[in-house]
């Protein structure tokens, strides 16, 4: 699954006071991810850790064929990567999911065979931050040289950090699938932008050389290289959900698929998915929870043929389980003609 919510449009009454706040939290159960809601110091940040646990829960309960979520058992990893730890669904043997917020959106992506990690990344002014150049100069180290290059080949300020939250959130993703989070070391991963970007000309010269090609090889034969670099790093993109290439450690690594869409204002979304064998867990228990191993290679060659998902945009009733639906409606048909409820 691929789900989205808009954070922004979901104005309860009340706040993190509200009645309605209230009836949602207590859809989760008793524990430490209701307790962790609570906790936070600020509305937004309850309201953001909210949804995406209700996410978490609505993916969970649709995989189990369960109508709430009272069952469900949330587990996280040493890197806070979330994972459903009990009951395990039988007909998805590797089902796992990962969550991420930012500006105006909350989303979720789940896969049922390999690892899967997600981030969102918002504009500028939607995190509230001064629109200029120097999150290039806060990053150093992070960010490469070559994707240092790609970002300053825009025009505008706007442009450029469009393309740095491509950047950010492909490496983000990465991160959270493993289950490390930054603890991973967002340096180890090098971006490649696909189509006009990733041109012979941007490729390192290190992957030509990985085929067999020294440099002296490339200037005699340059059409030749060009061939053997733009195909090894190539990925199907359109320009409605372009894809990325990661090397990790300086390896090529065409056994992570990324896949990018830009959601409504201008925020970039990117889905990691990758080996299960990849999985980082300190406790073992995310680990044990994936129980079909040595498939990812013919996983990757069925899918080929098919079209990356597309985010679902979802409101908030829909993370309400059947059980709860009527007292969740019950909210909404209380007259106030003075309160505009947006779900």
């Amino acid at each position: 699954w691929r789900w989205a919510v808009d954070a922004d449009a979901w104005r309860p009454e009340g706040a993190a006071g509200g009645a309605e706040f209230e009836l949602l939290l207590c859809l989760l159960p008793e524990g430490p991810e209701r307790e962790g809601v609570r906790s936070l110091p600020e509305w937004r940040q309850k309201k953001l850790a909210l949804l995406g646990r209700l996410l978490m829960m609505r993916a969970s309960a649709c995989a189990l064929g369960l109508s709430d979520y009272s069952s469900l058992a949330i587990g996280r990893t040493y890197g806070k990567k979330p994972f459903l730890k009990a009951p395990l669904p039988e007909s998805l043997p590797n089902f796992n999911f990962n969550v991420s917020h930012d500006g105006h959106w909350v989303v979720l992506a789940s896969d049922p065979l390999r690892l899967v990690g997600v981030d969102v990344s918002a504009t500028q002014r939607d995190r509230g931050d001064r629109e200029d150049d120097s999150f290039l100069d806060d990053l150093q180290g992070l960010i490469l040289q070559h994707e240092q290059d790609r970002i300053r080949q825009e025009h505008s300020v706007r442009e450029r950090y469009a393309i740095f939250q491509r950047i950010w959130s492909a490496k983000e993703a990465v991160t959270k699938a493993v289950g490390e989070g930054v603890d991973f070391g967002l340096g180890r991963i090098a971006v490649w932008l696909d189509g006009a970007e990733q041109s012979a000309a941007t490729v390192p010269e290190g992957i030509a050389n990985w085929f067999g090609f020294m440099a002296t090889e490339a200037e005699s034969d340059p059409v030749e290289l060009a061939e053997l670099k733009t195909s090894a790093v190539a990925a199907e993109a359109s320009a409605s959900q372009p894809r990325t290439v990661v090397e990790i450690d300086s390896w090529l690594r065409p056994d992570w698929e990324l896949t990018q869409q830009e959601l409504p204002g201008k925020h970039w979304v990117t889905v990691a998915l990758g080996p299960i064998e990849e999985a980082s867990d300190w406790y073992g228990e995310f680990v044990a929870t994936l129980r079909l191993r040595g498939i990812d290679e013919e996983v990757r060659r069925r899918r080929d043929s098919e079209q990356p998902s597309r985010f679902d945009v979802i409101r908030v009733p829909s993370l309400v389980p059947p059980v709860a639906a009527e007292a969740y409606a019950e909210l909404h048909r209380r007259p106030d003609p003075a309160v505009q409820v947006v779900g």
